[in-house]
């Protein structure tokens, strides 16, 4: 029996996930409000079609990849979305970084209709996601983890199990805290190397050695190597704010967790304020 997928968000890591659906022998529909981004992941054999509502009827396994909680529900509820229109033993997986606790809504009002959800967080960036080697943080039934077991085999080697609902989307904002806090300091480190006259090839092998600086970490700063008109440049600087609103979104919900459960994180803090100079974005 072919297993049918659809996806649904195709931005910058939705897309890069999203076209090795069909490479891998998965049949795929997708959909996203901007009709470019459709045409470009149909390039890998996927079929872009109307609407959430379409997926739905097309697919057996269906991901969500929209930046936010509100996204996710618009494209999951209501009478034009997914859980109206999805079979009964469908599988949906969210790879949306969302509070936990819409993790636990939505699996509540799939399961009215026969349908599960899986929590599927994504880290490593989307470089790594493109090539086919997505990290994912999976969570929720077992039985939904292994219908799901084809769609991980396309586009994933590394997976972590979270165990029950609600884990993934926890140990993804932990792990964006670390991120992001990762990558202000690579910045100031490399920002005083260059101060001092070093080149920034310098800092990258020094960094790589002592292992301070992984393949994410040169993903981030190779903008650094750009001359200044081109870190400026519309492009660039449009690519850049996307990463640098969802960084800030993430933050966000990391810096509510904290509070809710009464922990300070004053570092955290802070780079969430300066998170536009992290991501080399330009207001002026």
């Amino acid at each position: 029996m072919t297993i049918r997928c659809g996806f649904i968000g195709l931005g910058i890591m939705g897309n890069a996930l999203a076209r090795n659906l069909a490479p891998n022998g998965l049949p795929a529909s997708v959909f996203d409000l901007d009709e470019e981004a459709m045409a470009e992941v149909a390039k890998s054999g996927a079929k872009p079609v109307a609407s959430p509502a379409e997926i739905a009827k097309a697919s057996d396994l269906i991901g969500i990849c929209v930046p936010a909680d509100d996204h996710v529900r618009s494209v999951l509820c209501g009478d034009a979305g997914v859980f109206a229109h999805a079979a009964r033993g469908a599988v949906v997986l969210i790879h949306s970084t969302i509070h936990p606790e819409t993790f636990l809504e939505m699996a509540e009002l799939g399961a009215k209709s026969g349908i599960d959800v899986l929590e599927v967080p994504v880290a490593g960036g989307p470089v790594r996601a493109a090539e086919g080697n997505a990290y994912f943080i999976v969570a929720g039934k077992q039985e939904a983890i292994d219908k799901a077991k084809p769609y991980f085999d396309a586009l994933t080697n590394e997976i972590t199990l979270a165990g029950e609902l609600g884990n993934a989307a926890k140990l993804k904002l932990a792990l964006n805290v670390l991120t992001n806090l990762s990558f202000s300091a690579a910045l100031e480190g490399l920002l005083l190397a260059k101060a001092m006259g070093l080149p920034q090839e310098l800092f990258e092998e020094g960094g790589q050695a002592n292992t301070m600086l992984n393949s994410l970490h040169l993903q981030y700063l190779s903008t650094r190597k750009m001359p200044e008109e081109a870190q400026r440049s519309e492009g660039l600087q449009d690519y850049l704010r996307g990463r640098m609103e969802i960084a800030q979104k993430d933050l966000s919900l990391a810096l509510e967790m904290a509070r809710k459960h009464g922990i300070a994180m004053p570092v955290t803090g802070v780079v969430s304020q300066v998170i536009a100079r992290i991501y080399g974005v330009h207001d002026d």
